[in-house]
């Protein structure tokens, strides 16, 4: 059975073979004795040739068929899902996962274009904090108390400059406005006072982590900063840390670490 079934690819090609040579003036019998001879015939050959080589003609249709029956049993490799095009507005990104405090500030998120992949640094945000309020400590000034809607601003801050990428206390995205404009006007904050802090350190991509305490010492060996961290009227503060491996052209395309403070009374 085996030996008849590899046969039926080779007589059928050469059954048509026969018809088209021998044309309609022999029936249909005659035409299959013609193509049992002509098999035979090839077969003697193709046997002769294999046998110089080692191995019969059934030796290498079998080894054939087998490596076919084999690679048609194989599973195929998993496909490889290509990604999908983060350059452009309105894709999900980490900052949609938030609750947002207001519908301002959710629309606001929203407008910020995913160019470059990030993360909100939760432990960089918690240290500057707790130094902060000991650094405060230190000039028998009150701690200041942290506040989700000034923490959500200032992680759209930080965001923002990534993403739009430029640094400025002005917005290019608000044309040009001041930050005062983002926190009353786009975001609608309800403080009689507020006040911003900004900082970013880059490295290229071969140097090691960059640490929030680089922001923090920044803040406090600029005389305005640090007025702002040490000022009696805030009572209330939010911190938003943007960690990315990746930038634009203004941070020269090196990992970047952006902080924002927001302030409020």
């Amino acid at each position: 059975m085996m030996k008849k079934s590899k046969r039926y690819p080779l007589l059928l090609i050469l059954l048509l073979t026969g018809v088209l040579l021998t044309g309609c003036g022999k029936d249909l019998e005659e035409q299959m004795n013609v193509v049992e001879e002509s098999i035979n015939r090839f077969e003697e050959k193709a046997n002769e040739f294999f046998d110089t080589l080692g191995d019969s003609l059934d030796e290498v249709i079998e080894n054939v068929t087998e490596y076919i029956e084999n690679l048609l049993q194989e599973e195929p490799a998993d496909e490889i899902e290509e990604p999908e095009d983060v350059q452009s507005e309105g894709l999900a990104h980490e900052a949609l996962d938030m609750d947002y405090v207001s519908r301002s500030m959710e629309e606001a998120f929203r407008e910020i274009p995913y160019r470059y992949d990030y993360a909100f640094d939760v432990e960089s945000e918690d240290y500057i904090l707790e130094r902060l309020n000991t650094y405060r400590e230190e000039y028998d000034l009150h701690p200041l108390e942290r506040r989700e809607d000034l923490s959500q601003s200032a992680r759209y801050k930080s965001l923002a400059m990534l993403q739009y990428d430029y640094f400025s206390h002005d917005n290019p995205n608000l044309g040009n406005r001041p930050f005062d404009y983002l926190l009353w006007r786009k975001l609608d904050l309800k403080y009689s006072g507020i006040g911003e802090n900004l900082a970013f350190v880059s490295n290229s991509a071969f140097s090691t982590s960059i640490h929030a305490e680089e922001l923090f010492t920044g803040w406090q060996n600029s005389d305005g900063h640090n007025k702002q961290m040490l000022s009696p009227i805030h009572k209330y503060i939010g911190i938003g840390v943007v960690r990315a491996t990746e930038s634009g052209s203004y941070f020269k395309g090196y990992k970047v670490l952006l902080g924002t403070q927001h302030f409020g009374n």
